[in-house]
């Protein structure tokens, strides 16, 4: 069972992208767009109310959607599903996660697809010509395409911060088949690994029935708070593989915990893990929580308008770094560029 998520400006290619995939891996595919254009066929308030809302390219409030979603995901719950178009804010995103959880279900994929503005308009253009779309006009596109950026890009850098493996961009400007294709080799290749982890999953159970504490198994096997962290590494350093967690809280842990820091994690018994798992759990926050916890902190400085929302926007360092000379931390590690010299001083 897949069930994956398409993001992406209006006009990107989503749509297209989730029908190719859908039939690739005969998932159904659940298009809000779609949905809401066959309501618009219908004669009652609702359908003359989302008429105007679809030919102002304003969005479809949260509880309407919502109540959409949740019905189809609950026919196809053991078939997997293609979100396109869903979910749009915040408010859906934690419905969604909220609703998943209840059926014991969760995404596997998430796929953004980024594209050019100006890339955008021809489309959109061309797309109205050919399908006779009255949401398809230079002016709802520019309310689409902002509504886009406040709204709609904050969820898909939520779930980027929050599930950074399973999270996936793709460039939009491509052909229809280099798209497809890109996409299918990423799902190809998580199978493969999918496939590995089953087998090692198998080979850990037939070791643990041989001889449940085999060298082997100390070797491979340390999960703390989701994290497998490396076991011929010292204790207080190994902690800080998990996001959140720094050498002093390390430290922290390994005191309250009365665990020698010069302990190697091979060397820890199941009751020394179990310790450090309930005093993490029970006294600190990490890995998805906290990511959470920060993409939240950071959209409502975005929110506010103050200072520090306004150098996120930008992207720019927000605690008083010197960025003229010394911006490395937000641009990335530098890229040498072939074939420039260094200018000399004569």
């Amino acid at each position: 069972m897949t069930n994956i998520i398409f993001f992406g400006p209006p006009g990107a290619g989503k749509g297209t992208q989730a029908k190719i995939i859908s039939g690739f891996l005969n998932v159904p595919h659940l298009s809000t767009g779609d949905i809401l254009r066959s309501k618009l066929l219908e004669k009652d308030n609702l359908a003359s109310e989302l008429k105007e809302i679809m030919a102002s390219g304003n969005l479809v409030s949260d509880e309407i959607l919502n109540s959409i979603v949740s019905s189809r995901l609950n026919i196809n719950s053991n078939k997997g599903f293609i979100l396109d178009g869903y979910p749009r804010t915040l408010k859906q995103s934690e419905f969604l996660n909220e609703f998943l959880l209840k059926i014991n279900n969760s995404i596997n994929y998430v796929f953004n697809i980024e594209i050019n503005f100006e890339i955008l308009k021809n489309r959109i253009l061309k797309r109205s010509s050919e399908e006779n779309r009255e949401d398809d006009n230079i002016n709802v596109l520019e309310t689409r395409y902002n509504e886009y950026l406040n709204s709609t890009q904050n969820v898909s850098n939520f779930y980027k911060a929050q599930y950074p493996n399973i999270f996936y961009d793709i460039n939009g400007s491509l052909e229809i088949p280099e798209i497809t294709d890109k996409i299918k080799e990423i799902l190809k290749k998580s199978w493969k690994s999918a496939n590995f982890l089953n087998i090692f999953s198998w080979l850990y159970r037939l070791l643990s029935c041989i001889h449940p504490h085999s060298f082997f198994l100390d070797f491979i096997m340390a999960r703390i708070s989701g994290v497998n962290i490396p076991t011929n590494k010292k204790i207080y350093i190994a902690l800080t593989y998990i996001f959140g967690i720094g050498k002093k809280t390390a430290s922290d842990i390994c005191k309250d915990a009365s665990i020698d820091t010069s302990k190697r994690v091979s060397e820890l018994n199941d009751e020394e893990i179990n310790k450090i798992r309930d005093l993490i759990d029970k006294d600190y926050s990490v890995e998805g929580d906290l990511r959470r916890k920060v993409s939240l902190d950071i959209k409502r400085l975005n929110d506010l308008g103050c200072y520090r929302g306004l150098r996120h926007r930008k992207k720019l360092p927000v605690r008083g770094q010197r960025t003229h000379t010394n911006a490395r931390t937000r641009k990335g590690k530098a890229v040498a560029i072939a074939g420039k010299k260094k200018v000399t001083k004569g």
